[in-house]
């Protein structure tokens, strides 16, 4: 009994705090949308984009790390292969005895999250995609799950705008064997517009399926297409979804190789938040 109740409570404690079981899903994995108040613009790289990551996420409140990386390349003219791959770490707590003591050891509460997606260009601009994640939580020493879940999208691009409308992260629910949790599925709009060169404005709306509103609105500027300055507002919900926050982000790339942060601010929650990315394009 005393394990189901020390269960919930972990499991509680994680909702209150991110909102829903695997709250890594809902989090960009890349720098430069999260500089954009977490606006997931369409790949741009011609034939490949690989990138690696590291980040502090909300260290003034849960104190998490998040590490990974992806890679995105384009196979002859129509096909577009992703794959990536992210851990979410807690900070670790003390592990406890039945009778309520402290052991000595510690345990890290985390999320890994490994996926592969396809896309294909039906026409030229119009493209649809699927993508697949397995989703390994572990929140106590005796308290994991698993969980499958995908993604669907349809855009449409030209040089001069964007627009996509996705469904994430629909799939299985995860149990850490007190019932199951579904994961923060969502529906999503999104859509961008370059109305002058070097100059970008995102916007996206997300409605998560547990009744939830999100939205993101960003500006990137480029100077001579080497350095790019970010900025962008994310509105989002407490208790069900990612909180809100403002965002700052800077980029440079040379020679395909580009060097992305990405700041977090005006959040009580998230203030200070942190990621860089280093990668290769071309």
């Amino acid at each position: 009994m005393k394990k189901i109740i020390v269960l919930l409570s972990l499991i509680l404690f994680s909702q209150a705090s991110f909102a829903q079981a695997v709250p890594a899903l809902l989090i960009p994995s890349d720098s430069r949308f999260m500089a954009m108040g977490g606006v997931a613009l369409q790949p741009s790289a011609d034939k490949l984009d690989a990138q690696a990551f590291y980040g502090m996420w909300a260290p003034k409140t849960a104190n998490n790390t998040v590490i990974g990386g992806n890679v995105f390349l384009r196979v002859g003219k129509k096909i577009g292969v992703s794959v990536e791959g992210r851990t979410f770490m807690d900070k670790p707590y003390d592990i406890l005895s039945a009778q309520g003591l402290a052991t000595g050891g510690t345990f890290r509460p985390s999320d890994l999250i490994a996926g592969a997606g396809v896309s294909y260009d039906i026409t030229e601009g119009f493209t649809v995609g699927v993508k697949g994640r397995m989703v390994s939580s572990k929140i106590a020493e005796d308290a994991k799950g698993s969980a499958f879940c995908a993604d669907l999208s349809a855009s449409y691009a030209t040089q001069l705008f964007s627009a996509s409308v996705a469904i994430r992260n629909v799939g299985s629910k995860i149990s850490y064997g007190a019932g199951s949790y579904a994961l923060p599925a969502l529906a999503a709009l999104q859509g961008s517009v370059k109305p002058f060169k070097g100059f970008t404005v995102g916007a996206e709306a997300d409605y998560l399926f547990a009744g939830a509103l999100m939205a993101g609105l960003g500006v990137e500027y480029g100077i001579a297409d080497i350095v790019f300055l970010r900025g962008g507002f994310h509105y989002g919900d407490n208790a069900k979804g990612i909180p809100t926050y403002a965002s700052l982000g800077l980029g440079v790339q040379f020679a395909g190789v580009h060097l992305d942060a990405a700041y977090l601010t005006a959040s009580k929650t998230l203030r200070n938040s942190l990621q860089i990315s280093l990668g290769y394009a071309f």
